[in-house]
């Protein structure tokens, strides 16, 4: 019973070390926009960040290596996808607001 326990406790190591990168990330971000509120450049840092954070809960957590390739396709695309049009909504704002009013 012992050996049992030992065996399943290892693979909840990396698990463990991702959702402490997490935690730093989430962290790092906070501090990024408390710090560089406004600055040039910090769209760019939150986009990566939350590219990063996505790509780490889908490669740990989501196991999207040994998915369907459709679906890894699709889960890779929504986190290539989503810090983009971050950075458009921050970089054209206002145009796509225009754009977007009735």
């Amino acid at each position: 019973m012992n050996d049992m326990h030992c065996e399943s406790a290892a693979p909840l190591a990396p698990l463990v070390k991702t959702w402490l990168g997490l935690l730093a990330l989430t962290g790092l971000s906070l501090l990024l926009g408390h710090g560089l509120h406004g600055q040039v450049g910090l769209q760019w840092l939150v986009a990566a960040i939350l590219w990063l954070k996505g790509w780490l809960v889908i490669r740990h957590f989501i196991e999207a290596d040994r998915a369907h390739p459709l679906i890894r396709r699709v889960l890779y695309g929504f986190i290539t996808i989503t810090p983009v049009l971050l950075l458009v909504t921050a970089l054209f704002g206002r145009q796509l607001a225009r754009l977007t009013t009735l």
